[in-house]
């Protein structure tokens, strides 16, 4: 079965295989050769040097002749996901046989990497200075009345009545479970997804080490976005988050310091007031980037992953293609066009009376488009100048086309985005593929209503996530997910002395200690 993605040149799959088996970590495998962490996976994968359940899984379904949307469907996940568990397609090292479309997207993301580092650094200081001291948040949420939410957050796949019993009873015994490893948490509406992402991290006992995303359910997404892409394109920094190869700044999150822990630094995240600083998040910059993209890249070759096999690539106008079509034509070297928003808030996502799909992907239809042009002239003028040597920088052309483009982004960002679900799905290390589903509960004051539970006025006083139930020990990264995690304990437990030694100072490294905490202290 042919992948979509284009194989790495022999060198990038040598220095990869290098790195990795010195560092044995796919994320500072990916820091040091330069290429994402996607990337880096794929080629460990295609090399036989990296495997996971899941992409086992994922593989032995494809020997079987699954499609990837046979799959995703069998297995609960999306098409992006199982395309990330992919093995590149071998034979396609040189460049004389890359398809047109490949050559043209490797240099359309070429041109994009080779200022981008010389932008971020200047970037950031440009912005300091250029600041007008207002939170620049692309959200309505500070203008909306503060309610709670009751968020049940559970581990997929980690229901003991849902398991082999063996690993049911491990994972009773060891692990704490009576039901599924899962928390229920009082958050403040105000708090947006990706404060909500380190919450999940510090819940569950994860480091903030891996890639991660927000999705809808999969019926909604595919709902939001059917037809073609250039008219589903407004759902583009309205609720969806189109991947950013120009900046790669959604959030300035490099802040950490060593004075503090890991985990006192994630939970300053979500304890403090959110503050978005970046770009790439506002709704005129996302419609940016996909005209960029539709300027360089006019033509598609677009493989048929989801049909059969018998099927042969063909050429879509961007005009024409649908999303399937991109995904399935295009390497997103920075994210998946299949995630949502992060700086919106929940109140903006999730209701226990969200309006329809339908409804929410007309209301983004609407959206008025007329300044993305303009927003792209002074877009490509604050880049050229960001380019320039520093010689030749013009600052007061960089300092214009900047006002500029903020004046856009606060003029053109949607102000009434209305919550469109009840359940939501975080997944966290692509690799590993843990997922937690996400269900709102309940609403506390919503609307300015009475609140009688105290734990929810006091979440609403001081905007402070509770945790007020939890199901199970914390997990770790790098473990497998839940499967390699009940084998770690079946180790730890019940293996020999020297391999269950072994195994615990491996996972005391990875930050787990098994020390079963109250509700209370996992926030």
């Amino acid at each position: 079965m042919a992948n979509s993605t284009i194989e790495p040149k022999p060198e990038s799959i040598e220095r990869v295989a290098s790195v990795y088996k010195k560092t044995e970590s796919i994320s500072e495998t990916a820091r040091q050769t330069e290429l994402s962490t996607t990337k880096v996976r794929k080629i460990l994968i295609t090399e036989g040097l990296w495997s996971s359940p899941r992409s086992e899984q994922i593989r032995d379904l494809v020997d079987q002749g699954k499609t990837p949307s046979e799959i995703a469907e069998m297995l609960g996940i999306t098409t992006v996901m199982v395309q990330n568990y992919l093995p590149y397609e071998k034979g396609l090292y040189d460049e004389p046989d890359k398809t047109d479309t490949a050559i043209r997207s490797e240099k359309y993301r070429e041109r994009n990497r080779s200022y981008a580092q010389k932008i971020q650094g200047r970037e950031q200081q440009k912005l300091e200075g250029l600041g007008t001291g207002e939170e620049h948040a692309p959200s309505s949420e500070k203008k909306q009345p503060l309610f709670a939410m009751h968020l049940h957050l559970e581990l997929h796949d980690s229901r003991l009545d849902a398991m082999n019993p063996d690993e049911a009873k491990i994972l009773a015994k060891y692990g704490a479970v009576k039901k599924s490893i899962s928390r229920d948490v009082i958050v403040p509406s105000s708090l947006a997804l990706h404060q909500l992402h380190y919450l999940i991290n510090v819940a569950f006992g994860w480091t903030n080490s891996h890639l991660h995303n927000f999705q809808l359910p999969q019926p909604m997404f595919d709902t939001l976005t059917s037809g073609k892409f250039v008219e589903i394109a407004p759902v583009y920094g309205y609720y969806l988050q189109f991947p950013n190869t120009t900046f790669n700044d959604a959030f300035w999150d490099d802040d950490y310091d060593e004075s503090k822990s890991p985990r006192t630094w994630m939970r300053s995240k979500y304890l403090k007031q959110y503050r978005y600083e970046g770009l790439s998040e506002y709704w005129i910059e996302n419609q940016a980037e996909i005209l960029d993209m539709a300027k360089h890249l006019p033509i598609l070759d677009v493989d048929p992953l989801s049909q059969p096999k018998q099927a042969i690539p063909k050429k879509v106008k961007f005009e024409d293609a649908t999303l399937q079509d991109l995904l399935t034509a295009i390497v997103f070297d920075s994210g998946m066009p299949d995630g949502l928003k992060e700086s919106r808030r929940l109140s903006e996502i999730l209701s226990l009376d969200p309006i329809s799909i339908e409804s929410a992907k007309a209301a983004a239809l609407k959206t008025d488009t007329s300044s993305v042009s303009l927003y792209k002239q002074y877009r490509d003028i604050f880049v050229t100048e960001a380019q320039r040597e520093d010689s030749s920088h013009n600052d007061a052309a960089y300092s214009r086309a900047f006002r500029q483009i903020e004046s856009l982004q606060k003029e053109t960002e949607p102000r009434t985005v209305k919550p469109i679900t009840t359940e939501l799905v975080y997944t966290y290390d692509f690799g590993d593929g843990w997922q937690v589903d996400i269900t709102l509960v309940e609403e506390f004051g919503r609307d300015n209503q009475r609140v009688d539970d105290e734990t929810a006025a006091n979440v609403i006083a001081t905007r402070k996530p509770v945790c007020i139930a939890k199901d199970g020990l914390n997990v770790l990264d790098d473990c497998g997910n839940v499967w390699g995690y009940i084998d770690m304990l079946h180790t730890i437990h019940e293996k020999d002395k020297e391999e269950a030694i072994q195994m615990r100072t491996w996972a005391r490294s990875q930050g787990w200690t098994g020390r079963d905490m109250s509700p209370k202290q996992i926030l």
